[in-house]
């Protein structure tokens, strides 16, 4: 366990004389799309200039914590934070029962409430969405590295929470309240309201102070709730009501006691159990994963009276004893017990089959348990050679944070929040608060391998849980499968990258490229431009590999155009089929011989159209003047190659054949469209007029894919010489730096990395424009390129920042019909989020 990096509220002297607002606890999530969202607490002035407490929710990507985005602001406490599988949907709980559902829209800082439940003042212990029904999974078997995905990762059964008819899984959350309700909201495919439920657990309400949830294969909700001296455990079933046996938006919910316990219990067996001397108060429950009911962890505090002898009761009073702090994992298994119990049983005799509770392990701590918290799933649980172990983090309330792993219930290893340093301007301030700080709320990665901490003094802590010394060997190819896992399931492999040593990137990213390169043609169609962005993300984190850095992220671009390309269909209503497309004929005819032997691109296109119907070429004029940007682009960099192969013979993107065959077929396509629609132009600065500049490019990169591999000979540099005398060239700003935490990663900063709140690096809002030219002679590059719609952008004009690179878009995006629009609408080319610029927020109190 290593703390990666701190951020934290720039705090002065004043700061310290106030009573801590968060000594009511706070709350924290992290999505599948390393996102978090945390609560702040900070105090406004109200019309009596009484200073009142407020409580903000804040999201941030998890590569710049110091951007915090508020997306909602109140008076009551927030309780809870829970994010949707896919990270598009969070839960905020708010005290008395209200409940706010908000919804992601393209950038990181549009959250819009959706819906509000507001449930009559109901103290909610434990909330969450509906399964979906989708659980991919790493195959635990023995499973080569080398293996494709889909002899890796499997698709598991698992029945949704709430099966519609026509068998869809229905969207929708449930809630436990402390006075013994399950609380359920059902919503429609629309985001709609489908109907609310109340439901008591059991024949009548009870009170409960701690309860938890989860969702089971068979597509029960089992839930564990705590009261005193019993843990009582309910399987809910929800089901759709038809219209003939009820109304047609109802639901039937069924609750079904399942097989409870008590802890304080020395032995679990029901007919030799014995009780145990002292109080048992438990002050945390949770299922060990989100999918696994069979799993619990109990967190309780055992207190033993000290037996006093006769003398010594009537002489001096009474002491409180020893009081214990434990964490227990209890696991529910079959057990065959005999029909009567008085009488002893025979060797024959048939018993029942019953499921029972059994503690399987405790963990003991000198300081009283604050929270638990788990990974949602345990993704590689025994594969051969790709074991990572699972662990349990509890935090005490003596600001240590502990790692337990789950197997035998032993500590790994520990840290203590006390020990964080602060910066150099408020060192004595931070001195001061720091006896007050204690860990409020914990959570963990999809991928398990790092922690989120949230501490009573507002700061986030992001820590690392498993090095790759503690692995060994293994780490390597469970690091493989994770990133593979990443790259099929959607998730976001940012926390992967962080636990990554820079001497293995490498090794790492070839693996991966051998492994993607034996898959067949749809399914590396389908994750090409995935795996291309994860490659540049990569390869990014190390100094001496820009270059193929840079190759990279053009790749991406490129690709991503290709397939938008390929996707348009024709005018004509014809053609149905994709035998039929004509992006297929066109692939086909440019790798081909015959193309490559034509130079001249009008004849070339008379070659080809006279193998087709002419009609099937037109596209509507409509999308064409969405595509002209991706057409100019297609252009300059075609044209920014070839100059630079005429000064440099070892230009590396012009040995790139992927590059240059894309080049090719998107100059072809547009050309081709340049036929019916004049306004499909690329604009050049011309030196000589009558010179076909378009036509000039495809023959040079004709010839280049001709020679490659081989050496661009003396003529193919001539001829692109005298291309420099009649055409200008705009320099291109090809490499867009990091920013943020990988920023910090790849200049080998020091760690833990220490940021303050809307204090981020004057260097990391762009960078693009000032980078050193590369190109003789080149028109200056303009400050702010967009690099996925290749626009420039006014200083003036409203904009969004990638959250992981120097990049800039537009605040428009995602507005127009535009399909390449929608698809960047909501990440930038390197997986990083576009996010509106933040303002600098209230300061924390």
């Amino acid at each position: 366990m290593e703390l990666f990096y701190s951020v934290s509220e720039k705090r002065s002297l004043d700061d310290t004389q106030q009573t801590s607002l968060y000594s009511d606890g706070g709350a924290c999530a992290v999505s599948s799309k390393s996102v978090v969202a945390f609560t702040r607490m900070t105090t406004r002035q109200d019309s009596y200039r009484h200073r009142i407490p407020i409580c903000t929710v804040c999201v941030a990507d998890l590569n710049s914590p110091n951007e915090p985005h508020v997306i909602m602001e109140s008076v009551s406490k927030v309780i809870f934070l829970t994010f949707s599988s896919d990270g598009s949907q969070l839960l905020v709980v708010l005290s008395m029962g209200r409940v706010h559902l908000y919804t992601k829209g393209a950038g990181l800082h549009q959250w819009t409430s959706s819906h509000t439940c507001d449930w009559d003042g109901e103290d909610i212990l434990h909330i969450n969405f509906f399964h979906g029904g989708i659980r991919a999974c790493v195959q635990s078997g023995d499973v080569n590295v080398h293996a494709s995905y889909t002899e890796k990762f499997i698709a598991q059964p698992h029945k949704p929470t709430l099966v519609d008819h026509g068998q869809c899984a229905m969207n929708g959350f449930f809630a436990v309240s402390a006075s013994g309700l399950l609380l359920v909201c059902v919503l429609t495919h629309e985001g709609a309201i489908f109907t609310e439920k109340k439901i008591v657990l059991g024949n009548t309400r009870d009170n409960f102070s701690v309860a938890t949830a989860a969702l089971a294969p068979t597509g029960h909700i089992h839930v564990a709730t705590w009261k005193p001296e019993m843990i009582k455990c309910w399987r809910a079933e929800l089901k759709v009501l038809d219209q003939a046996r009820g109304s047609k938006g109802d639901i039937a919910v069924t609750i079904q006691a399942a097989q409870s316990f008590c802890p304080a219990l020395s032995n679990t067996t029901w007919h030799t159990s014995t009780k145990s001397e002292g109080l048992v108060q438990v002050t945390c429950l949770r299922y060990t994963e989100l999918e696994d009911p069979t799993s619990l962890l109990v967190a309780l505090t055992v207190e033993k009276p000290v037996k006093a002898s006769p003398t010594q009761q009537s002489s001096t009073p009474p002491t409180s004893g020893t009081v214990s702090h434990l964490v227990r994992r209890y696991q529910l298994q079959d057990q065959q017990r005999p029909l009567l119990k008085p009488f002893k049983p025979m060797a024959d005799t048939v018993g029942i089959a019953t499921k029972e509770w059994f503690c399987m392990g405790e963990w003991a701590s000198s300081s009283p348990i604050v929270t638990l918290s788990t990974a949602t799933r345990h993704l590689l649980p025994g594969s051969a050679g790709a074991h990572l172990p699972f662990i349990i983090t509890a935090a005490t309330a003596d600001a240590y944070i502990c790692a337990i792993n789950r197997d035998n219930m032993q500590q790994l290893s520990s840290h203590n929040l006390l020990n964080v340093r602060g910066g150099n301007e408020d060192a004595p301030v931070s001195k001061r608060v720091a006896s007050e700080r204690q860990v409020v709320s914990l959570t963990h990665t999809w991928s398990g391998l790092s922690l989120i901490a949230l501490d009573s003094m507002g700061s986030l802590h992001f820590i690392t849980l498993i090095r790759p010394a503690d692995i060994g060997p293994q780490w390597a190819i469970s690091l493989i499968l994770l990133l593979e896992f990443a790259l099929v399931s959607g998730s976001d492999w940012w926390d992967l990258l962080v636990s990554t040593p820079h001497t293995s990137i490498l090794m790492l990213t070839d693996k991966l490229s051998d492994t993607f390169q034996q898959h067949s043609t749809p399914i590396s169609q389908h994750l090409h431009i995935r795996f291309l962005v994860m490659k540049t993300s990569m390869l990014r984190l190390l100094g001496s590999q820009q270059q193929k850095a840079i190759e990279s992220r053009i790749q991406v671009q490129l690709t991503a155009t290709q397939q938008l390309f390929r996707t348009l269909r024709p005018v004509t209503g014809d053609v149905a089929t994709a035998e039929k497309n004509i992006s297929v004929s066109i692939q086909n005819y440019l790798e081909s011989r015959a193309s490559l032997d034509i130079l001249d691109i009008e004849k070339s296109l008379d070659q080809f159209c006279s193998s087709v119907n002419v009609k099937d070429c037109q596209v509507d004029p409509g999308q064409l003047q969405n595509l002209q940007p991706l057409i100019q682009f297609a252009a300059d960099l075609a044209l920014f190659i070839l100059f630079m192969l005429a000064q440099n013979s070892k230009f590396e993107l012009a040995r790139d054949a992927k590059i240059v065959q894309s080049l090719r077929e998107l100059l072809f396509v547009a050309r081709l469209w340049y036929r019916h629609n004049k306004l499909v132009l690329p604009q050049m600065f011309r030196k000589t007029q009558s010179v076909d500049a378009w036509a000039q490019i495809y023959k040079l990169l004709t010839r280049v894919a001709q020679i490659l591999p081989g050496e661009p000979d003396s003529t193919l540099i001539d001829e692109c010489v005298l291309l420099e005398t009649q055409v200008m060239c705009q320099e291109l700003p090809l490499h867009v730096p990091p920013r943020g935490v990988l920023a910090d990663m790849a200049s080998s900063a020091s760690t833990p990395l220490q940021y303050e709140f809307a204090n981020g690096e004057s260097n990391n809002v762009n960078t693009s424009g000032a980078q050193p030219r590369i190109l003789e002679g080149a028109l200056p590059p303009l400050p702010l390129l967009d690099p996925l719609h290749y626009r420039y952008i006014a200083p003036q004009e409203p904009k969004f920042n990638c959250t992981r690179c120097c990049s800039v878009r537009a605040s428009w995006w995602g507005d127009s019909e535009s399909v390449w629009d929608h698809h960047w609408a909501s990440n930038c080319i390197c997986s990083g989020h576009w996010a509106q610029p933040p303002t600098s927020p209230p300061r924390a109190a």
